[in-house]
């Protein structure tokens, strides 16, 4: 009876470890899952952030781009309004060339 005893004990005790073995392999693994999940998050930002950076210098350009063409309207105009009077003097000057 004794000796069942210990063969029970011993059998349970080594389920015992196997379980223990078991249960830190999991944490290990949560553990490692929970580290990778923190590193995307932080990646994420990073991207995040790069996103919003780059949003920023796209309205930026954008404007500028704008006024830009909105200079280039006005320049155009300008010579146009003149450009007349510059293409008669110019062709007076040719002709007489």
């Amino acid at each position: 009876r004794i000796s069942q005893l210990e063969k029970e004990v011993a059998t349970l005790r080594e389920k015992i470890h196997h379980l223990d073995d078991m249960l830190k392999s999991q944490q290990r693994k949560v553990r490692h899952m929970i580290e990778q999940l923190q590193n995307s998050k932080a990646v994420i930002q990073a991207k995040d952030s790069m996103i919003q950076e780059l949003k920023e210098r796209v309205s930026y350009l954008e404007a500028e781009n704008l006024e830009m063409h909105d200079r280039i309207e006005h320049l155009i105009e300008t010579q146009v309004s003149r450009g007349g009077a510059t293409a008669r003097t110019r062709s007076k000057s040719e002709s007489v060339s």
